[in-house]
C-alpha cells in the first residue's frame, strides 16, 4: 500500500510511543503522580504547591505523520484522502473557502444561515425525509459557518459499508439546497428564541462584549446577530450566497477512515459531476485598527453571585512567526491545572473553580485572553491576582523547571491528539488553508522545544500591554462597580448591550 495514503506500521508504533510519553508528561505537568519518597516541589507563587512528578523522557519527540493522498477532480475540487483501517468507519467534510467574512455588507449572518439551511430541503428531499434517511443509516450530517469565519463546512460520518448512500446525501445538500421558506421561517423563529436564552447566560454576555472591545467595527468582532438582523433574512439572500461561494474551485474535500483513495476519487467524480467551477467573490478582510486604550466594560446582571472576568488584547495571525512562543506564554500563564492562574486563583486563594488563558489566531489578528468566574465578594482580590500574574510574566523570566513543565504539557497534549485520525486530517486541511509547510506538524515538538524563557518574556512584553488591556466583567453592578472603578475607566451596560447611565447602579 502507498505509504502516502495510510499510516505505516512504523508510524503507528511511533505514535503509540509518543502517546505513552505524553501521558507521563501530562501526569507530571498536572501533578497527578508522585514518585515514592519524592518531596513536593517548592512553591512557585504565593503559597501554591506543585506536587511531585513521574519521570519523563526529556528528549525532543520526533515523528513523521501519515500524509493524505492529494489530488484534484476535473472540476477543480481539491481532495485529501487519509486511509485508516483501524475501524470500519469514515468521516468527511467539504470545506468551503468562504464563511461569515464573505457576507455581503448589511447581510451579516448569511453564510451561517446558508450552512444551517442545507439540510432543510433539497430538490429531491424534504427536511423530514433527509433526517429519516440519515437516521436510518446511523450517520451524521451537518453544516456550519461562523459570523467571522473564513470557511464554511459540511460534515458527514458513518459506517464504511454505507459510504455510497451517505455520499449521495452529502452531495445532495451541497449541490441542491432549496432553502424552503417555511423551514427558513421556523429556523429564524428558533434563532430569535435562542438569542433570548443566550442573553441570560453570563458567559455569552462576557464573550460578546469582549469581541466588541477588541475588534470594534471590524468583522472579526461579529459574535451574535440581533433579532432585527435575523428577521431581515430572505431565502433569496441565501440562494445568492450559495450560488456565488459554493463552487468546487472554492472548496477542499477531506476524508479519513476505512476507505480506498482510488475508489473515493471515482465516486466523487460521479457524485459532483454537475458541480461547475465559477468566479468566486474575493473575501476582503480589512486591516485591524490599533488597540484602543485600556477600558473596563461591566455588564450589569442584577442578583449574580459570580463575576465573569475576561482580560485580554489583540494577538497574532495564524502564520505569524510568534505563534509557538505565544502559545508557550499562554501555557505558562493559564494553560491548565499546573499553570499560574489556576495555582494562584484556585489552589492558593480559593476564589474560583478554575482560571485559564488562551490565544486564538486566524487570517486576521486573534486574541489573547485570561478568564475566570469568581465569587462576587472576591472580585477585587481576583482582579489584583490577574494583574499580578500578567505583570510578573512581563517582569520576570520563567524558571527552568516551570518552563520545561509547560513545554511537556503542550507536546504531550499534541501527541495524544494524534491518536485521532480526524485530528491528523484536520491538521492537513489547516496546512492548505494557511499555506503552511508540508513538514509543519512533523516539526511541531521541535518548534515548541526551540522556544526559550527569554522568548516567553518577550511575548508577554509585546502582547500584554497593560495600558491597552481590555477588561470585561459580568456581574451585579451594585456590588462590583465601585470595585472595578479602582482599576480604570469603567463603562456599564445592560444585558442587551446598551449603555447605562453612570448612576444607574445607585452607587
Amino acid at each position: 500500500m502507498n505509504t502516502n495514503k495510510i499510516m505505516t506500521q512504523k508510524s503507528f508504533f511511533m505514535l503509540r510511543a509518543l502517546t505513552t510519553i505524553a501521558v507521563l508528561a501530562l501526569a507530571s505537568a498536572s501533578g497527578f503522580a508522585q514518585a515514592p519518597g519524592q518531596q513536593p516541589e517548592a512553591p512557585s507563587m504565593k503559597g501554591a504547591v506543585i506536587k511531585g512528578k513521574a519521570p519523563v523522557n526529556k528528549e525532543i519527540l520526533k515523528v513523521k505523520l501519515p500524509r493524505p493522498f492529494e489530488t484534484k477532480l476535473k472540476n477543480g475540487l481539491e481532495v485529501l484522502v487519509l486511509e485508516n483501517r483501524k475501524l470500519p468507519t469514515f468521516s468527511m467534510q467539504m470545506v468551503i473557502l468562504s464563511g461569515g467574512l464573505a457576507d455581503p455588507a448589511g447581510e451579516e449572518g448569511t453564510a451561517q444561515y446558508v450552512a444551517t439551511m442545507l439540510r432543510e430541503g433539497t430538490k429531491t428531499r424534504t427536511s423530514r425525509q433527509m433526517s429519516e434517511q440519515v437516521d436510518s443509516l446511523g450517520a451524521t450530517l451537518g453544516a456550519s459557518a461562523g459570523l467571522s469565519s473564513i470557511t464554511s463546512s459540511v460534515n458527514a460520518s458513518g459506517l464504511s459499508e454505507n459510504f455510497d448512500q451517505i455520499l449521495e446525501l452529502f452531495a445532495d445538500v451541497i449541490l441542491n439546497p432549496t432553502f424552503p421558506a417555511d423551514e427558513f421561517n421556523r429556523l429564524k423563529m428558533r434563532g430569535i428564541g435562542q438569542l433570548r436564552q443566550q442573553r441570560a447566560q453570563p458567559g455569552f454576555l462576557a464573550n460578546e462584549m469582549f469581541s466588541k472591545a477588541i475588534y470594534a467595527n471590524h468583522p472579526g468582532g461579529r459574535f451574535s446577530l440581533s433579532a432585527e438582523q435575523i428577521q431581515r433574512f430572505t431565502p433569496e439572500m441565501l440562494v445568492k450566497y450559495h450560488a456565488a461561494h459554493y463552487r468546487p474551485n472554492n472548496a477542499i474535500f477531506a476524508i479519513v477512515g476505512d476507505v480506498r483513495a482510488d475508489e473515493v476519487i471515482a465516486k466523487l467524480e460521479k457524485a459532483f459531476a454537475s458541480w461547475q467551477p465559477g468566479d468566486v467573490p474575493k473575501t476582503e478582510i480589512p486591516p485591524l485598527q490599533p488597540a484602543p486604550a485600556s477600558k473596563i466594560y461591566l455588564i450589569d446582571r442584577p442578583g449574580s453571585v459570580q463575576t465573569n472576568l475576561i482580560l485580554g488584547a489583540q494577538s497574532i495571525e495564524r502564520t505569524d512567526p510568534d505563534y509557538f512562543a505565544l502559545e508557550m506564554m499562554s501555557q505558562v500563564l493559564g494553560g491548565g491545572g499546573s499553570a499560574r492562574l489556576f495555582l494562584n486563583l484556585r489552589e492558593d486563594k480559593g476564589y474560583t473553580y478554575g482560571a485559564y488563558s488562551n490565544v486564538s489566531s486566524g487570517k486576521f489578528r486573534g486574541t489573547f485572553r485570561a478568564t475566570s468566574q469568581v465569587r462576587t465578594e472576591v472580585t477585587k482580590g481576583s482582579m489584583d491576582e490577574f494583574l499580578y500574574e500578567l505583570k510578573r510574566l512581563r517582569d520576570e523570566k520563567v524558571g527552568a523547571e516551570e518552563f520545561e513543565r509547560a513545554q511537556r504539557t503542550i507536546v504531550g497534549g499534541w501527541a495524544l491528539q494524534l491518536e485521532s485520525p480526524q485530528t491528523v486530517l484536520q491538521n492537513a486541511v489547516t496546512l492548505k488553508i494557511y499555506n503552511l509547510p508540508a513538514d509543519y506538524w512533523d516539526a511541531y515538538p521541535q518548534r515548541i522545544a526551540a522556544v526559550t524563557p527569554d522568548d516567553v518574556q518577550r511575548m508577554a512584553r509585546k502582547y500584554i500591554d497593560l495600558d491597552k488591556l481590555q477588561i470585561v466583567a459580568v456581574g451585579d453592578a451594585k456590588k462590583i462597580a465601585d470595585v472595578l472603578k479602582q482599576f480604570g475607566k469603567l463603562e456599564i451596560y445592560n444585558t442587551d448591550g446598551k449603555p447605562m447611565p453612570a448612576n444607574a447602579t445607585g452607587n
